[in-house]
């Protein structure tokens, strides 16, 4: 007959009896959690100021991305509609270009306009009256008004018809000339004086249109027949006019500067 072991006797030592055991282990399930910490009021409203700013900032966010939205799509729209609106103006030349005349070429672009065919000097015919005095105007020009020592002076007489119809003007050197005065009137030179040959040149000149006779100085003076080589006129100021029998140009006023001197 086995004996059986007294209560406890094969508890190990030191080890609690299995009935405090379940006792502790239902305590520290019933245990009740303790106090939460309490948060001060400063760190409240900052965690609320900075739930606010992510709020307003992704708020911000999606405006701006719908936005470009709507703005891409109506850029979209307006290129469409115009593409659509450009595509009729095209359309007649398309369909007429059997018909259309070609393109102009390089060369007929390169033409000159015809407003500029007036200028064109023709020779005079014996049916082409003569241009009266009243009937044209002069002009004289330099391209400088200041000539340093040693510098040729170089002018252009102008002729226009001013009148409704053609007529003819001698454009010679003997009839159209360059004339050089002194401020008290006294000739000092002409481009008439020493032309050789017949200096005659007819030409017909249409309404509104001009003709030009270019002349040099060698800035010495003149006379009639150009007898005599003339002597060199000295630095100074003189007046030039263009004249052509009855008609007169208006002065111009040039400067022979001295030897040395610096011009204006």
């Amino acid at each position: 007959m086995s004996q059986i072991p007294p209560h406890g006797a094969d508890r190990p030592h030191g080890a609690p009896p299995g009935g405090a055991r379940a006792r502790s282990g239902a305590s520290a399930r019933n245990r009740a959690p303790g106090p939460r910490p309490k948060v001060s009021a400063a760190t409240y409203w900052r965690r609320r100021v900075v739930v606010l700013g992510l709020g307003a900032g992704l708020l911000t966010t999606m405006s701006w991305a719908v936005n470009g939205l709507l703005v891409a799509q109506s850029t979209a729209g307006q290129a469409l509609s115009s593409g659509s609106d450009r595509a009729p103006r095209h359309a007649p030349h398309k369909a007429g270009g059997a018909h259309a005349s070609p393109p102009p070429s390089p060369s007929a672009s390169s033409t000159p306009p015809a407003k500029h065919k007036p200028a064109r000097r023709t020779h005079a015919s014996g049916r082409t009256s003569a241009c009266s005095a009243a009937g044209v105007r002069l002009t004289v020009s330099s391209p400088q008004y200041w000539y340093q020592s040693g510098k040729t002076p170089v002018f252009t007489a102008r002729v226009v018809n001013t009148g409704s119809q053609p007529c003819s003007f001698d454009m010679g050197a003997r009839s159209l000339a360059v004339v050089v005065d002194t401020f008290s009137g006294r000739r000092l030179w002409s481009s008439a004086d020493c032309v050789t040959g017949s200096g005659s040149d007819p030409d017909v000149l249409a309404s509104g249109a001009h003709a030009a006779l270019h002349v040099t100085w060698s800035r010495r003076a003149s006379t009639s027949g150009c007898g005599d080589a003339g002597y060199l006129v000295r630095p100074g100021e003189y007046k030039v006019a263009a004249v052509a029998g009855a008609a007169h140009s208006k002065s111009v006023n040039i400067v022979l500067g001295a030897k040395g001197a610096i011009g204006p």
